[in-house]
């Protein structure tokens, strides 16, 4: 029950690339993502990341569906409430039914935010699926980021597969118990599933409190050393975000 998008990073063939090489380049389109004012920029942003995720990267498509799945859901949400306006006919109508429409500017806006959104999300999922957890909280410890942030972070990760490993666990022996045979039945395991859960959480998160405390407040992630910076790729990297940002500037001057 290993969360499939940490399979992938550490399946990445970017994997071994410096943390902060792939950080560069992953902000830098994030960056251009979230400010830009073109639509075509920002799905040409997506584009490039979902090429150098599936194509470069090497990242396998379901886990990088799936991965995408859940913050599209809530991108097309948003979207929908800007889309949709209340009011009177205008002349601007695409699609009306009574006060309920859609005009062409608020379509517009609508999917503007939808392709930047989406965009920024495959932006930082790249970083997430080419680089272990483990990697990104050494980077985050060498580029100063205070202690205690990192402690959290760190004790978030190890609680995670604790508690996939308990859920699973649980369910195994409610399954076994005919716990799923009818509705009722798994509505009453799958609530019985989500208590037992929290309450191990709850206690396992006061160990590693108690832990960290007996150890003047250090996590214990495993140390990783810091990864050569490859130049070319840096350079690369560099000049791909720079010519989208070109590209969103000259789209916002026209």
């Amino acid at each position: 029950m290993r969360p499939t998008l940490d399979d992938a990073a550490w399946s990445s063939r970017w994997r071994t690339r410096s943390t902060l090489e792939k950080s560069l380049l992953c902000l830098g389109l994030l960056l251009v993502a979230a400010t830009t004012g073109s639509p075509l920029v920002a799905a040409l942003v997506g584009a490039v990341v979902t090429t150098l995720a599936l194509g470069v990267a090497r990242v396998p498509a379901r886990a990088w569906g799936a991965a995408l799945l859940g913050p599209l859901a809530f991108v097309l949400v948003g979207a929908l409430t800007i889309a949709v306006t209340v009011g009177g006919p205008t002349a601007d109508d695409l699609w009306r039914a009574g006060p309920v429409g859609i005009t062409r500017a608020a379509a517009g806006s609508a999917l503007l935010v939808a392709l930047r959104a989406t965009a920024a999300t495959s932006a930082l999922l790249l970083l997430a699926a080419t680089t272990p957890v483990v990697e990104v909280i050494a980077g985050l410890r060498r580029a100063g980021v205070p202690d205690a942030v990192v402690d959290v972070a760190a004790v978030t990760y190890r609680m995670i597969f604790g508690l996939l490993d308990a859920a699973r666990a649980i369910g195994e022996s409610q399954r076994g118990r005919l716990g799923y045979a009818t509705g009722r039945a798994a509505r009453r395991s799958i609530g019985g599933l989500v208590a037992a859960v929290l309450v191990r959480a709850w206690v396992r998160a006061g160990r590693l409190e108690d832990g960290l405390a007996g150890r003047g407040g250090v996590a214990s992630v495993p140390l990783v050393p810091a990864r050569p910076v490859s130049i070319p790729f840096v350079l690369a990297a560099a000049a791909l975000v720079t010519g989208l940002g070109v590209a969103s500037a000259a789209e916002a001057l026209r």
